[in-house]
């Protein structure tokens, strides 16, 4: 049952969550590094890197990675040594949970490990999403539901030594978005290609990951959506559309807001990225700067959900006012074509798929709410907010980055009425069931290994 309050919580209250925008990334101490050591010799044995004989594993250079919100990065070469003698390096990035047990806590690392495990290791090769090569591949992951966070590991390849790297820009150009909308296209039409070759392996599929169950924002959720609102508000009559969904927003509960925005609703619904936005893509450019292709990485929040939850906060994350105004239905054509490429016929039209996006957009806006200011001041340090009571994170971030943040998110609510967004996410509220309580779904311990 994938409308249950608890995966109804997995996004909306996920992104409100206060959580770094600086790598966390450290030198390891000793124990750790030798831990890694070993670890990577005993893979190497194993012919998890490839042939050769294992000689020694290297630091390497850590700049091709963007910002890490749930967990400590590593940047490391392992050296192999092959029958010609000739030493070969297979650069690998290492994540492991973050130490500090109240961070952790507070972001579900544990449900993170398990699902960007599960998804290299299962969901994405079995959609076809290496063989399009959307993804890098993992080399190795652990996941140990809690009982041993200092265990849990990702190792998967580098792409930066072959050029790959995350954008400069928080905005990207038009070119960056074009490329990155065909991609998720394409990792989306995977699921509708499965819905038809095999609908009962993609239900099994979409049913390994864990939904992230967490507490109410207690006041932020109302804080930071009434940011973007009030300045429209405070010029509008009292019965525009403006104000008649700031009135829906400010007086719901985050639970049913959630569940009217990002609800699977067949046939649209797909396995998501989850937390699609230019931290976690990585592109690769020619001789000339020239955007060439492009790759999506950390795949913690994967889920079986709407396509808006990817789309909306890319794009309402990572372009500017001016790029949206001029090249809008460009990036949703360019989803179009991503989508049709690998599905051929998903089901519905083009005009289909549109008309049920502009009724979800807004959900964008509830994600880009608390993160666009906290990007746009340059990220902020766990210890910034880890200790702030509730109001004090309330007053925090719904002020965060003044006016610049405030005129920022605002234009987002102002591209959504001039798309006729805000009046289709009205008329969906007329839709939406009442949410039904369920158990929630348990999980258990996974290791793999492979080559």
């Amino acid at each position: 049952d994938f409308s249950t309050p608890h995966h109804r919580y997995l996004h909306f209250l996920s992104v409100l969550k206060p959580v770094t925008c600086r790598k966390q990334r450290r030198n390891f101490p000793m124990r750790i590094m030798d831990m890694l050591t070993e670890k990577l010799e005993n893979l190497a044995k194993q012919g998890v890197f490839g042939e050769g004989s294992f000689l020694r594993v290297q630091n390497t250079l850590d700049s091709g990675k963007g910002a890490q919100f749930q967990s400590e990065i590593a940047f490391l070469r392992v050296d192999l040594v092959i029958a010609t003698g000739k030493i070969i390096g297979v650069p690998l990035i290492v994540k492991l949970q973050v130490k500090e047990e109240e961070l952790r806590e507070e972001n579900v690392g544990d449900v993170q490990f398990f699902n960007e495990v599960t998804m290299y290791k299962t969901i994405l090769p079995e959609l076809g999403a290496l063989d399009l090569g959307l993804c890098p591949k993992m080399f190795h992951g652990e996941a140990h539901n809690g009982k041993n966070p200092e265990q849990d590991i990702v190792v998967i390849e580098d792409l930066c030594p072959q050029g790959y790297k995350v954008p400069e820009k928080l905005f990207l150009d038009a070119d960056h978005l074009v490329m990155a909308m065909k991609k998720i296209g394409q990792l989306h039409g995977l699921s509708y290609k499965m819905k038809v070759s095999s609908p009962e392996r993609l239900f099994e599929l979409r049913n390994m990951l864990i939904p992230k169950v967490i507490d109410d924002s207690k006041g932020l959720n109302d804080a930071c959506l009434a940011r973007g609102f009030k300045p429209l508000v405070e010029s509008s009559p009292s019965y525009s559309v403006v104000n008649k969904v700031y009135k829906k927003l400010v007086v719901a509960d985050a639970v049913d807001v959630a569940y009217s925005l990002q609800k699977p609703e067949e046939p649209f619904a797909v396995i998501t990225h989850g937390d699609f936005n230019g931290n976690n893509i990585l592109y690769k450019y020619d001789a000339s700067g020239n955007v060439v292709d492009m790759k999506m990485i950390d795949f913690g929040f994967a889920s079986y959900l709407d396509p808006a939850v990817d789309i909306a906060f890319f794009l309402y994350m990572n372009s500017s006012p001016e790029t949206r105004k001029l090249h809008w239905d460009s990036f949703l054509n360019a989803y179009w074509e991503g989508v049709i490429s690998v599905a051929g016929d998903p089901g519905f039209s083009y005009s289909e798929f549109h008309h049920h996006f502009a009724e979800r957009a807004i959900c964008g806006y509830v994600a880009c709410s608390f993160f666009l200011p906290m990007m746009l001041v340059g990220g902020l340090s766990n210890e910034v907010w880890i200790h702030m009571t509730a109001d004090e994170r309330k007053n925090y971030f719904s002020t965060l980055g003044g006016k610049e943040s405030t005129a920022a998110v605002s234009a987002i609510v102002s591209h959504l009425l001039a798309e006729g967004y805000l009046d289709a996410y009205l008329r969906n509220l007329d839709k939406v069931e009442p949410p039904k309580e369920t158990l929630t779904p348990g999980y258990t311990n996974i290791t793999f290994n492979f080559a």
